[in-house]
C-alpha cells in the first residue's frame, strides 16, 4: 500500500506567497487610482500582506478560508469605495462617512460615471482572484506546530507595523526639523497622529493601516476611560484659542436688522458664474441692492458638502474632519446655533425643504439645533412633480400659512432645483427645462444649459419670496441672508468650469455667493476674505443680538479680523493671496510672501481645524 505523499515545502511557500500578492493587489490597485504623493504606503501595504497571510494560514483551513473571504473581499470593496469617491470629491473618506451613504444613494448613477475604466477592469480581476483563490484555498500543514511559521510571520510584521511609523516620521526631521507637530499640519507626524485629512494618511500608509487606524482612533478609543480624560484637556484647549484671539467689538454694523423677522436661505449649488442679468435677476437685484459678500468662501469639511455648509451655517461649526460621524453629536448641547440664539431672542424658527426628514436626519437634527419643527413638503401633498418646484412653499397653503405666522419669525429654506447633475434626462434638469423649453442648446452645451436653467428656477424662488412678503405687508420688515453650500462640482466639464468660474485652480473654485438683502438697505460690498464658519456671528451682529457664546468664526464687520477662508488639507485664501501645498495660487496684491507668513498661516489653518473638531467632541457649549 502506498504511503500518502507529503506536500513539499516549497507548496507552502508558494501558497503563502499567493495570499501576499492577492492582499497587496488590492493595495496596489487602490495605489494606481488614487495617485498618492509617495510610496510609503505601499511599504505599509506590502507589511500588512505579510501579517495578514501568516496570521491566516497559522489558523484551521475551513476558518482561514473564511477569514480570508471577509477580509479580502472587504478591503477591496472598501479600497475601491474610497477610490470611487476621490474621482468625485477630491478626498477620501472615514468609515463614519458609509453613514451618510443612504443620502448619497439617490446620486448613484451619476456619480459612477465619474469612475474610470481602470476601476472597473480592476474590480472584475481582482473579484475573479479573491474567487479562486477561495475555491482552491491552500492546505496547511495538519499539526499547529508545522503551522508555526506562519504564526511567527504574521507576528514579526504585525510588531513591525508598531514602529514603521516612526521610522516614516524620521522624514520630517530633514523638512521640518524640531517644529510641533501643529505649527506644521503637513508633516508626517502630525497628518498621522491628528487625523484631520483621510487623503493625507492615506499618502503615508495606504488603505489597510488608513483603515486600522480609523477603526481605532474613531471607534475603539473614544469608548475608553483614557479618552474620557482628555475631553477636559481638549476643552481648555479651546478656551485657550478663544483667549488668544480676543473678544469681538460692536461696529457699526451692529443691530442693523433688529426686530425684522428673518429669512435664511441655503442655495443648494449655485455657482456664483450662475448669477447673471439674465438668467437670475432677482437675486442680482438682491445683490447689488444688500450686503454683498464678494469673496465667500464654502470650504468642504467633512464627507457632505451640503451638510457640512449647513451644519456651520447654523452651528457655527464645520463637520468633523476626524472620522467621527457628526449625527453621534445630536445630543449635544446647541445653545450657540443661530436658531436657539434667535428663540432667546423672541423669535420662532422653522426649516422648509422638500425631502424627507430622515434624509441626514434633518427631522431630529434641526430641532437639536433649536428649531421648532422640519416642514417637509411632501407631508403636504401627494404630487411628487410638484416637488419640484420650491415655491411650492407659497403654492400650498398649509406650509405657507406656517411660513407667515405671527412673528417675529426666523425661516429657513433649503432650495433644491439647481443640485446636480446637469444632464437633459435628470428629474430637475426635465423639469426645468419643460418648463424654460428655450434653454435646451442655448449655450451649446448640455452641462451649462442644465445648470443655468436650474438657477433660474432659484431665482424665480426669490422672486416670489419677495412678491408674497410684499402682499402680506412684511417686506419693510423682513431681511434676507443667503449663502450658497458649494460650487457646482458635479459639473464634469473641468475646463468650462473653470472658464465659467474665471479661476484655473481648484481651491477658487470654492468662492460663492453669500448676500444679505433688506427693503431699506444698506448697499455695501465687503471685500474681505470670508468662510462658512464667518457666516452665523456676522448674521447675529446684523440682528443685534449679543449671544453670550464665543465662535469659531468671527463677525465679517470686525475691524480687527483681517478674513480668511482656511481649507481642510491645510490651504488657505487671505488677503488677496492663496496658498496651496507650497505653491502660490494666486497673488492679487503682487507682493512677496514671507516664510514668516506662510508659517503662521499654517499654525493658524491646524488649530482652527482643532478647535472646529473639538467643539463638538467637548459639547463645548453645554
Amino acid at each position: 500500500m502506498n504511503k500518502p505523499s507529503r506536500t513539499p515545502v516549497w507548496r507552502y511557500l508558494v501558497d503563502f506567497l499567493l495570499l501576499v500578492a492577492a492582499f497587496f493587489l488590492i493595495e496596489l490597485l487602490v495605489w494606481q487610482l488614487l495617485k498618492p504623493e509617495g510610496a510609503t504606503g505601499l511599504l505599509f501595504g506590502i507589511v500588512w500582506s505579510f501579517m495578514l497571510s501568516g496570521l491566516l494560514l497559522c489558523l484551521p483551513r475551513k476558518a482561514a478560508r473564511i477569514s480570508f473571504g471577509i477580509l479580502y473581499f472587504v478591503f477591496l470593496l472598501w479600497g475601491l469605495a474610497q477610490a470611487g469617491y476621490y474621482q468625485v470629491f477630491d478626498k477620501m473618506m472615514w468609515l463614519s462617512t458609509i453613514g451618510y451613504a443612504g443620502e448619497g444613494a439617490v446620486f448613484l448613477g451619476d456619480v459612477l460615471s465619474y469612475f474610470p475604466v481602470l476601476w472597473w477592469v480592476g474590480l472584475l480581476v481582482m473579484i475573479g482572484i479573491g474567487v479562486a483563490l477561495l475555491r482552491f484555498f491552500p492546505k496547511a500543514p495538519g499539526k499547529f506546530l508545522f503551522r508555526l511559521p506562519y504564526l511567527l510571520t504574521g507576528a514579526v510584521f504585525l510588531i513591525s507595523l508598531f514602529f514603521l511609523p516612526e521610522i516614516i516620521f524620521q522624514r520630517d526631521k530633514d523638512v521640518w526639523g524640531t517644529r510641533s507637530e501643529f505649527g506644521q499640519s503637513s508633516s508626517y507626524r502630525a497628518t498621522y497622529n491628528t487625523m484631520y485629512d483621510a487623503k493625507k494618511v492615506y499618502n503615508i500608509t495606504g488603505i489597510y493601516q488608513l483603515t486600522a487606524r480609523d477603526i481605532w482612533v474613531n471607534e475603539i478609543y473614544p469608548l475608553t476611560p483614557g479618552y474620557r480624560a482628555t475631553l477636559k484637556q481638549q476643552t481648555q484647549v479651546v478656551d485657550d484659542y478663544f483667549n488668544k484671539r480676543g473678544e469681538t467689538q460692536a461696529n457699526s454694523m451692529t443691530g442693523l436688522f433688529k426686530g425684522k423677522n428673518v429669512v435664511m436661505v441655503l442655495m443648494e449649488s449655485m455657482d456664483d458664474w450662475l448669477i447673471t442679468e439674465s438668467n437670475t435677476p432677482t437675486i442680482c437685484k438682491l445683490m447689488d441692492e444688500g450686503i454683498n459678500f464678494t469673496n465667500f468662501y464654502t470650504p468642504g469639511f467633512g464627507s457632505a458638502r451640503t451638510l457640512n455648509s449647513e451644519f456651520c451655517m447654523n452651528t457655527g461649526i464645520y463637520l468633523p474632519t476626524t472620522g467621527h460621524y457628526v449625527f453621534d453629536y445630536v445630543t449635544n448641547s446647541f445653545d450657540q446655533s443661530i436658531a436657539s440664539q434667535m428663540n432667546h431672542n423672541g423669535y420662532t424658527s422653522y426649516v422648509f425643504h422638500y425631502n424627507d426628514p430622515n434624509f441626514y436626519s434633518r427631522g431630529v437634527f434641526e430641532p437639536a439645533m433649536g428649531y421648532e419643527s422640519y416642514v417637509c413638503y411632501e407631508d403636504y401633498t401627494d404630487d411628487k412633480n410638484a416637488l419640484y418646484s420650491d415655491n411650492l412653499l407659497f403654492d400650498l397653503q398649509e406650509i405657507s400659512d406656517i411660513f407667515f405666522r405671527q412673528g417675529p419669525t426666523f425661516n429657513t429654506i433649503i432650495t433644491r432645483s439647481a443640485h446636480l447633475s446637469y444632464k437633459y434626462n435628470e428629474v430637475l434638469s426635465h423639469y426645468a427645462l419643460k418648463k424654460y423649453p428655450q434653454y435646451r442648446g442655448l449655450y451649446e452645451s448640455e452641462e451649462e444649459d442644465c445648470a443655468r436653467v436650474k438657477a433660474k428656477l432659484v431665482d424665480n424662488m426669490f422672486a416670489r419670496l419677495l412678491q408674497e412678503l410684499e402682499a402680506r405687508g412684511q417686506l419693510e420688515n423682513t431681511v434676507i441672508v443667503a449663502m450658497t453650500d458649494h460650487y457646482t462640482y458635479g459639473y464634469k466639464n473641468m475646463d468650462e468650469l473653470y472658464s465659467h468660474s474665471g479661476v484655473s485652480q481648484e481651491l477658487l473654485l470654492e468662492k460663492t455667493p453669500c448676500f444679505v438683502w433688506s427693503a431699506d438697505g444698506p448697499q455695501v460690498e465687503v471685500t474681505k476674505t470670508l468662510n462658512t464658519s464667518d457666516f452665523l456671528p456676522t448674521v447675529l451682529n446684523l440682528l443685534g443680538i449679543d449671544s453670550p457664546h464665543r465662535y469659531l468664526g468671527q463677525d465679517a464687520f470686525d475691524e480687527n479680523y483681517k478674513g480668511y477662508a482656511l481649507f481642510p488639507d491645510g490651504s488657505w485664501i487671505c488677503d488677496g493671496l492663496a496658498y496651496q501645498n507650497g505653491e502660490i495660487l494666486m497673488n492679487l496684491q503682487n507682493r512677496p510672501l514671507a516664510q514668516e507668513e506662510i508659517d503662521a498661516m499654517a499654525e493658524l489653518s491646524a488649530d482652527y481645524q482643532n478647535v472646529s473638531n473639538l467643539l463638538l467632541t467637548c459639547n463645548y457649549y453645554k
